[in-house]
This record gives C-alpha cells, structure tokens and sequence, in this order.
C-alpha cells in the first residue's frame, strides 16, 4: 500500500503539469502587415503603365486609348492602396488581381490591333 501512494499520486500530478499555457497568445490571429496579393499586383501595375508608354511611343496605341488603360490603371492602384490599409476592399483580393489582369489583357489587345 506504502508503495502504491506515490504512484498514485505521480499519475493524478501528470496530466495537468502537462499542459501548457502560453499567456492567451494562441488565441490571437496575427495578420499579414502586407498581404502578398498586394505586392503582385503593384508590380504588375508598373509593367502594364511601362507597356501603355511604350505602346503610345510606337503608336500602337492613340492618346486617348492610353489616358482610358492609364486611368483604369489609376483606380485599380487606389484599391490596392485601399487593400493595403485594410480599406472597404480589403477582403476582395482575388476581384482585385482579376481586374488587374483583365486591364492587362485590355493592353495587350489594344497594342495588338493593326494600325
């Protein structure tokens, strides 16, 4: 009986020493500062810009046709800003890299057009 006491006891300390608590921090999320959607759109939007000049240089492109892609690219670039800071679009990431390809396809298309 001497003998069975302390291991006994052993098995009933056991499982609560085992756990763990670490302050309550697993329960908090942490959250991306800059989600990596943003930072493929944001480089996509410098190549589309650099293809819009380039196209108005050769003439691939009219004045006009350039300032419409360069504005849509305009809005685009608030609502990755607006992404960024957590803004109204902050939980359609994928709607904003679908606009920024579609705009690239829009430049692809209009530079492809024979003059």
């Amino acid at each position: 009986m001497r003998a069975a006491l302390p291991v006994l006891l052993l098995t009933l300390a056991t499982p609560a020493s085992a756990q763990i608590w670490d302050g309550g921090r697993s329960a908090l999320r942490e959250v991306p500062a800059i989600p990596p959607a943003t930072s493929l759109v944001a480089s996509d939007l410098g190549d589309i810009n650099r293809s819009i000049r380039d196209g108005r240089r050769r003439g691939d492109l009219t004045r006009a046709e350039a300032r419409t892609l360069l504005a849509q690219s305009a809005v685009i670039d608030r609502l990755n800003r607006q992404y960024r800071q957590g803004g109204p679009i902050a939980m359609n990431a994928p709607a904003l890299v679908d606009r920024t390809l579609a705009l690239r396809g829009q430049v692809d298309a209009a530079r492809a057009r024979p003059r």
